[in-house]
């Protein structure tokens, strides 16, 4: 075996943190799905601190919401956009600027209610400097959308969650 020498190679491509949480609520697909597509009352998202309505509709794609939020240590402002509705199974959202950020909300039947798993995935940069926010930051990630999915359960009565 021969081994190599020389610059090492880094990836120019960016690092994804994913972090996703689920939980049951006892209530039927369409009330989970409106609680979940609901900005205007979304201080359940992960990191969010406020959120104001600034263009669009209320709900639904194009929806515009102006947003404070602290994210794996990093305070942000911004505005999140819905990008996709699919009636009543799910709902996405992305940051319009800066950190490359996308929160999805899925819906599914499950005996007894719904199951409803929110996903946060955000690029962190390329090479050293994003291995080193990855490792710093995911574990953070992960304990916020659990936070987040407990948050959400509460408006139902119930709090269940697991991380994925």
């Amino acid at each position: 075996m021969e081994a190599s020498h020389g610059i090492p190679e880094l990836s120019t491509v960016s690092r994804v943190i994913e972090a996703s949480a689920d939980v049951t609520v006892p209530v039927g697909r369409e009330e989970a799905y409106a609680a979940l597509s609901d900005l205007e009352h979304a201080d359940w998202l992960p990191g969010v601190k406020s959120l104001v309505h600034i263009g669009g509709p209320a709900q639904g794609v194009g929806a515009r919401y102006e947003v404070e939020a602290s994210i794996s240590g990093r305070h942000l402002r911004g505005v999140l956009v819905c990008t996709e509705a699919i009636r009543p199974e799910r709902t996405v959202v992305t940051l319009e600027d800066g950190l490359d950020l996308t929160i999805t909300g899925t819906v599914r039947r499950v005996s007894g209610g719904c199951r409803v798993l929110l996903t946060a995935r955000y690029s962190v940069g390329n090479g050293l400097t994003g291995r080193a926010i990855e490792r710093a930051s995911a574990g953070a990630a992960r304990r916020e959308v659990c936070r987040s999915v407990e948050h959400f359960a509460a408006q139902f009565g119930r709090k269940t969650s697991a991380a994925v």
